[in-house]
């Protein structure tokens, strides 16, 4: 090997073992315990991960591990963060509203016009309520279609003309 490969490889083992420290050393776990938590993250939840460990932020470096407060338990043990990931998707999965919900959703938004949410297609409207609901991420189409949602419903509730009228109507939807 090349005095080349051995600076890189020296290197390499340097810094994975000092960011592996430094993660343990944040989060109050083991090396040992840490680098087996490491091997089941997917990619983006090792650079959320990295980015935790720079901000120095504990408690999102734990999350992202399964660590503290929020751990969950098995029979067999501790769950991974990917088994954690699985089974929140799982249920994320089985809150999505039927086809025909959908539907009536989708035609919900087309009657509102596509100036009033936020000049998207009522099915990504539809879509961006959908993921919103079941607490999964938003695209930024999605995120406009929201914000535009968001403003309207913040407009009805701040006028005094509506503000009523509004709470009478989500006191109704929320006894349903």
């Amino acid at each position: 090997m090349g005095l080349k490969e051995d600076i890189q490889k020296s290197m390499f083992t340097e810094t994975y073992n000092t960011r592996l420290t430094g993660i343990a050393d944040l989060v109050g776990a083991s090396d040992d315990d840490v680098r087996k938590r490491m091997k089941s993250l997917g990619f983006k939840e090792y650079v959320d991960l990295m980015r935790a460990l720079r901000d120095q932020n504990k408690s999102e470096a734990q999350e992202i591990l399964g660590l503290g407060i929020g751990e969950q338990y098995s029979t067999g043990g501790t769950l991974s963060p990917g088994e954690m990931k699985g089974r929140q998707q799982a249920a994320q999965a089985q809150q999505m509203p039927d086809p025909k919900t959908r539907a009536q959703t989708v035609q919900g938004m087309a009657k509102l016009g596509k100036n009033n949410i936020g000049d998207v297609t009522p099915n990504q409207a539809a879509s961006a309520l959908d993921k919103a609901s079941a607490g999964q991420p938003l695209t930024p189409i999605q995120r406009k279609a929201m914000a535009q949602q968001a403003a309207s419903v913040g407009a009805l509730a701040s006028d005094p003309k509506t503000a009523p009228q509004f709470r009478s109507l989500l006191n109704k939807l929320n006894k349903q």
